[in-house]
């Protein structure tokens, strides 16, 4: 198995990680945990362009512990969706952007259970043309 195959299939694994767990990898020597790390880097960047929010959540460090150097593959409860908007007067609110294919995934399957577009505009506060598009193609 190549290198670039082995990375690939821990930050798979990484992904499946629970908030704030990590995977840890031993480096024989400093040279050898840059080289690690520089690997896990560069196949994350990839990983980013196939699903930027999943890569989002993961963070690639380095460590010493226990007398051993560590790459480390920390799942973190960031998401790229949500900012924070400061207004002039302190106050502080919630701005989200929606991820479109995952609406558009949820109104395909209450399509499939039979809703109707008018239905599925009134649950989901109003629909764009493209998602009007979209249902009718699915109609067929």
């Amino acid at each position: 198995m190549q290198e670039r195959q082995i990375v690939t299939h821990w930050l798979l694994k990484a992904n499946e990680l629970h908030t704030g767990e990590e995977l840890l990898f031993p480096a024989e020597t400093k040279a050898d945990q840059k080289e690690k790390k520089r690997l896990f880097i560069s196949e994350l960047k990839i990983f980013a362009k196939i699903d930027p929010v999943a890569a989002s959540q993961l963070q690639v460090a380095t460590r010493f512990s226990d007398h051993r150097l560590w790459i480390v593959v920390k799942k973190i409860a960031f998401s790229p969706l949500i900012a924070f908007k400061k207004g002039t007067d302190g106050s502080v609110e919630r701005v989200t952007i929606e991820d479109n294919s995952e609406k558009l995934r949820r109104i395909r399957l209450m399509k499939e259970d039979g809703y109707t577009i008018e239905k599925i505009a009134k649950m989901e506060d109003g629909l764009t043309k493209e998602e009007e598009e979209f249902l009718e193609r699915e109609r067929r």
